[in-house]
């Protein structure tokens, strides 16, 4: 029986993609009070350079977009973010949706 393993990208390729995935998110900032369908779509495109290129996504820039709608989201004003004990739950005003993250 053969197993076989996933290779993995060169560092260069990776550092490159991830570069890349950090200028999107920034674009995405600045463009979302103008533009929220442009901002909408450089997280897309950040997503599938990080699918293509196998790496993975800061989790404090993986906050910034819905998990079920891929939209970025800017606090307070497409998201609502409540407060537990435990964890914090942001809510899509695009698609209602929440998503929790755990915290200490």
């Amino acid at each position: 029986m053969v197993i076989r393993r996933h290779k993995q990208k060169p560092a260069k390729e990776r550092k490159l993609a991830l570069d890349r995935i950090d200028s999107l998110f920034s674009e995405a900032e600045k463009q979302f009070k103008e533009h929220p369908e442009l901002s909408n779509r450089y997280v897309e495109l950040a997503r599938k350079i990080a699918m293509k290129s196998k790496v993975r996504i800061r989790s404090e820039l993986k906050k910034r977009l819905c998990k079920h709608c891929h939209s970025y989201l800017k606090l307070g004003i497409n998201c609502r973010v409540r407060l537990s004990q435990k964890h914090m739950s942001y809510y899509c005003l695009n698609c209602r949706k929440f998503m929790r993250f755990p915290y200490n």
